[in-house]
C-alpha cells in the first residue's frame, strides 16, 4: 500500500471549471459593456435627431404664422395703392382686434406723420425717427423685439407686469408710377409672440430661445431669458451657423442643443433671428437605466444557464478522468480493484482499457 502524501495539485475538473467560469464572466462582461456603450450612443445620437428635428419644426411652424401677418400687411399695402388711407381705417382696427397679435398698424406718408391707424391711434403723431418708418421707406422690413415709445401710454401694459415691447413689420406703399407714398407698418405684440413659442416648447417638449445677432434671447419658453452665453450654441447664433453639441448651461444640466438660422418663408422679410432648441441630455436616462437593468437580468440568467450547462458537462466528460486516475493509483499500489470502464468519449474508453491490460498483465506475473 503507497503512503504517497495526497496531492495539493488542482484536479481537472476543478481547473476546467474554474476556467469555464472565469470565461462565462469575461464574456458576459464583455457583452454587457458593449451593448450598453452602444445603448448610450444610441441614446445621443437619438437626442442630437430629436433636438434637431423639433427646432425646425419650431421654425417653420413660427414663421408660418408671422407670415399670415405679413400677408395681411401685403394685402393692405395693395387696398392703399388704389385709394385714400382712410379708406382702409376700418380695415386697421380689424386687423387689430383685441390687440392680442396686433398692437398697433398704420400708415405713414413720406414724411414721416401717420394718415391713418388702428383706432385712431397715433394719427398725425411724426413717426420718422422710427426704425420701422425709415427701413419700410427701403424695403420690406422685420425688426427686432424693441420697447413701446409712442404707445407706451396709449395700450395696455402686458400682464406679466413686463413693458410693453413689439416685433415690427413694414413694407413701403407704392402709388402711380410706382413711386414710394408712404410706409404701412404693423406692430406685433411680442407677448403673443412668447406665448406662442411656450406653446411649440410645450408640444414638441423642447426649451426654445429665440437669440438676436448680437446674442441675447429675444423670446425664451423657459423662465431664463440668458444673454451672450459663452456656449457654442450662442457663438453659432451669433453668426448664424447651424449645428447640434452637447453643453454644459449655467444651471449646471447638460442639454443637447440645436441652433438653426431663421429661414426664408415666402415673401417674409427675416429677422435675422437664430433658434437655439435644448433638451435635457438625461431625457431618455429612465429608458437607458430600465434598458441596462434588464440587460443585467439576462445575462445573469443566461450566465446561470451556462454554469448549470458547464456543470453538466463537467460531470459527465471531466469527471470521469478523476475515476480513472484514482483506479490507475489502486492498480499501481497493487490493489486488486475492478478496472474502471467508460465509453462517453473515445478517449475514455481508451485509458480504460490500456489500465485493464496492465492490471491484467501484472495479475499474470504474480500468478507466474
Amino acid at each position: 500500500m503507497s503512503n504517497e502524501p495526497k496531492s495539493r495539485l488542482p484536479s481537472l475538473s476543478a481547473v476546467t471549471a474554474g476556467f469555464m467560469f472565469a470565461c462565462i464572466l469575461v464574456g458576459a462582461a464583455i457583452v454587457f459593456k458593449v451593448i450598453d456603450d452602444r445603448m448610450l450612443s444610441f441614446q445621443e445620437a437619438s437626442l442630437r435627431t430629436a433636438v434637431e428635428t423639433r427646432v425646425r419644426g419650431v421654425q417653420t411652424a413660427f414663421a408660418a404664422s408671422l407670415y399670415r401677418e405679413w400677408t395681411n400687411l401685403e394685402t393692405l399695402g395693395r387696398s392703399l395703392a388704389v385709394s385714400q388711407p382712410e379708406e382702409i381705417q376700418d380695415d386697421l382696427s380689424t386687423l387689430v382686434g383685441s390687440g392680442r397679435v396686433v398692437s398697433w398698424a398704420g400708415y405713414a406718408g413720406n414724411d414721416g406723420k401717420v394718415r391713418v391707424a388702428s383706432n385712431g391711434l397715433l394719427v398725425g403723431a411724426d413717426v420718422s425717427s422710427r426704425p420701422w418708418f425709415q427701413r419700410g421707406l427701403q424695403g420690406n422690413f422685420a425688426g427686432d423685439a424693441h420697447e413701446a415709445v409712442l404707445l407706451a401710454a396709449k395700450l395696455p401694459a402686458p400682464e406679466s407686469g413686463e413693458p410693453l415691447r413689439f416685433l415690427d413689420l413694414a413694407a413701403p406703399v407704392t402709388g402711380v408710377g410706382q413711386s414710394v407714398t408712404g410706409v404701412l407698418g404693423l406692430h406685433l405684440n411680442l407677448e403673443w409672440a412668447k406665448a406662442y413659442i411656450r406653446e411649440l416648447s410645450d408640444a414638441l417638449d423642447v426649451d426654445v430661445l429665440i437669440v438676436n445677432p448680437e446674442g441675447r434671447a429675444v423670446i425664451s419658453s423657459t423662465n431664463e431669458s440668458p444673454s451672450n452665453l459663452d456656449l457654442p450654441s450662442f457663438r453659432r447664433a451669433r453668426t448664424g451657423a447651424t449645428g447640434v453639441s452637447l453643453e454644459l448651461w449655467p444651471d449646471g444640466k447638460n442639454y443637447f442643443v440645436a441652433t438653426l438660422p431663421e429661414a426664408s418663408y415666402q415673401s417674409l422679410p427675416r429677422f435675422g433671428w437664430s433658434i437655439v432648441a435644448r433638451i435635457d441630455a438625461n431625457a431618455f436616462s429612465n429608458a437607458a437605466s430600465s434598458f441596462s437593468s434588464g440587460l443585467f437580468i439576462s445575462l445573469s440568467l443566461l450566465t446561470l444557464l451556462l454554469l448549470l450547462l458547464m456543470s453538466l458537462f463537467i460531470v459527465s466528460f471531466i469527471r470521469p478522468f478523476h475515476h480513472l486516475a484514482v483506479n490507475a493509483k489502486a492498480v499501481a499500489d497493487g490493489q486488486n480493484v475492478y478496472p474502471y470502464e467508460s465509453r462517453r468519449t473515445s478517449e475514455l474508453a481508451t485509458i480504460g482499457s490500456a489500465i485493464s491490460r496492465l492490471q491484467a498483465s501484472a495479475d499474470r506475473q504474480d500468478g507466474g
